[in-house]
Order: structure tokens, then C-alpha cells, then sequence
């Protein structure tokens, strides 16, 4: 089903119907690992012969977003979904959860947040995406589950007073089955949350498992938020997907198959690299960008966007 042209966003993003296509855009049209994320884009969107809408980028602490290559994407109609780690990505140190909900770093996320206001379009924003990453080492890295909870409700709240009043907030998690008893706690609450995030992978050999088919890997924590009742009713974003290996193509095509028959589901965002041994560059080889491409250019993925400055 391809969306209406009189298909519309609301004020959360959200589009009325179909969903937005996204990519992490860290690799060149051709598979080559760069940190051009602008010219990335461009290069993969001309071999596409057309724009993808949703782009993510990745904050460290004590960064500031959004910066010019944001501010290229607004004013050039692209959405832009923006983490923020509780992590120095130049000293890998961590401010921990519980020293941001106490308020010791107000002054960074009021500039934070002042800088979100200027930026004067709609964006999408994540404070400390996947903190199972965090939890899996012990709550000595950066806190507990119920820490994170509070700091990103103050993260809320610090943004949202300094006037950026175009945020929208993500809570962005794994989707892991086997974190399924941290994720209540997690949750800082549906007044926080805009929209509920997790990422679906098919990682088969680069984690020494079999291969998952796109049902496998995308419905299994989907149907665990249906009954647990967390984030009900606010849209589900997949905020990065992949598939390990080269010839993946029609996986993706089943990513898009599914995501087609799943309404609830109304962004995906292909993580286009390789991290740890995990390849999941959608510009790898032409099958895999052929799998890609399929959901790129199916209408129902295409939502009329007319972003740039309010």
C-alpha cells in the first residue's frame, strides 16, 4: 500500500500513514567506511536517484548538538534523529545516570538544549540509546536501570525548559528477550516518551547464531511491549536493523514486507557499517543494496516531509 498524497505528520512526528526510512549513513554509495557522514548521504541518495528522509546521528557527552552537518540535513528536508551517550567519546568516561538526575550537569544540558531550540526544525532525540549496553557491565559503568530512568527524565526536562519545544524524545533500547526484566525500569514513563525504539538485528555468524528470518527479529520484543503494556499506543521506530553478510538482499526485502503488514511500526533505520566484527553495510554488495533499495523506493516508505526551519 502506498501512502495518500494527502497523507500528513503529526505533531509528534509521526506520519498518518506509511513510515519514514532512515539511515546511519557511515559508509560511501559504494561500501567504504568514512566519517564524510554529508557526503555519505549525498553519495548514497544520488546512486538511489532520490532522497531518504530519517538520518541518525551519535552524541557523545560533552558534545553539542546539532551541528552544521545537521543543520545541511534540515535545511535540505531530511529529518534527524539525535542520541545523546552519557559517554565522553574522547575519554570514554561516563557521567553517570544518577549525577545527571541530581542535576550536576544542568549547565551542559542547557546548552544542549538551547542549541536544539536554534536549530528551529523538528527533531528526534535520544538520551543513551541501548543503555543495556551499560547494564550488561555492571551498574558500576554508568548506573542501574532505574538510574537511567530518572536521568533521562531530567534530560527531559532540562531540554524542554531551555525552550526545545521541536524536540521529540525516543526512548531507544536494544529489544533484547533476554533484558526483558530491566526494561520496566528503563522506561522513564509515557510523559517522557514520544516514541518507543529498539533495534532488530539478524547478526546469524558474527555472534556464532543461525540466521533470523525479519519475523524473528523484528516481532519478538514488538509483542513483548503489547503485553507488557510499556509505551502503549506511541509509535514504534526500528532505529537501526541489519542483516551480517553479503548477501542479505532478501532479508531486507523482508524487513520491508513486514514492516508493510505491521502499522504499529513507523520508522526503520538501516545501520549501514560494520562494528565488531558485525558487517551490516547495506552498500556492501549489490544484493544486499538491491534488498535496500526495495524499501527505499516503495512509496509506503516515502511520507511527504517538508522539514527545515520553523
Amino acid at each position: 500500500m502506498a501512502p495518500s498524497p494527502s497523507c500528513g505528520v503529526d505533531a509528534n512526528l509521526v506520519p498518518s500513514c506509511g513510515a519514514w526510512l532512515g539511515i546511519w549513513p557511515r559508509t560511501t554509495a559504494t561500501g567504504t567506511k568514512s566519517t564524510d557522514l554529508r557526503g555519505n548521504l549525498a553519495g548514497i541518495e544520488r546512486r538511489l536517484g532520490q532522497p531518504i528522509t530519517l538520518v541518525s546521528r551519535y552524541y557523545g557527552w560533552n558534545q553539542l548538538p546539532a551541528d552544521a552537518t545537521d543543520v545541511a540535513w534540515r535545511d535540505s528536508d531530511h529529518l534527524v534523529l539525535m542520541d545523546l551517550r552519557a559517554r565522553d567519546f574522547g575519554t570514554d568516561r561516563y557521567a553517570s545516570w544518577a549525577s545527571i538526575a541530581a542535576g550536576d550537569h544542568d549547565a551542559y544540558l542547557r546548552k544542549v538544549g538551547r542549541r536544539l531550540a536554534d536549530y528551529g526544525a523538528p527533531v528526534l532525540f535520544s538520551f543513551n540509546q541501548e543503555p543495556e549496553q551499560e547494564l550488561e557491565r555492571g551498574t558500576s559503568v554508568a548506573g542501574t536501570a532505574r538510574e537511567f530512568a530518572a536521568a533521562y527524565r531530567h534530560v527531559h526536562d532540562v531540554v524542554v525548559a531551555a525552550g526545545a519545544r521541536n524536540v521529540r524524545f525516543v526512548w531507544w533500547v536494544m529489544g533484547s528477550m533476554g533484558h526483558t526484566e530491566w526494561y520496566p525500569d528503563l522506561y522513564p514513563g509515557d510523559r517522557y516518551v514520544d516514541w518507543v525504539s529498539y533495534d532488530p538485528y539478524d547478526f546469524n555468524t558474527c555472534h556464532h547464531t543461525g540466521h533470523e528470518t525479519p519475523a524473528q527479529s523484528v516481532l519478538p520484543f514488538l509483542h513483548w511491549l503489547d503485553r507488557s503494556g510499556l509505551g502503549d499506543g506511541k509509535p514504534v521506530l526500528l532505529s537501526e536493523f541489519g542483516s551480517n553478510g553479503p548477501a542479505r538482499g532478501d532479508w531486507y526485502r523482508g524487513v520491508g514486507e513486514l514492516v508493510r503488514k505491521t502499522p504499529r511500526i513507523r520508522g526503520l533505520i538501516a545501520f549501514d557499517s560494520s562494528v565488531a566484527g558485525c558487517d551490516t553495510r547495506v552498500t556492501a554488495t549489490d544484493d544486499n543494496w538491491s534488498g535496500f533499495r526495495s524499501i527505499a523506493t516503495d512509496p509506503y516508505f516515502r511520507p511527504a516531509y517538508h522539514g527545515g526551519p520553523r
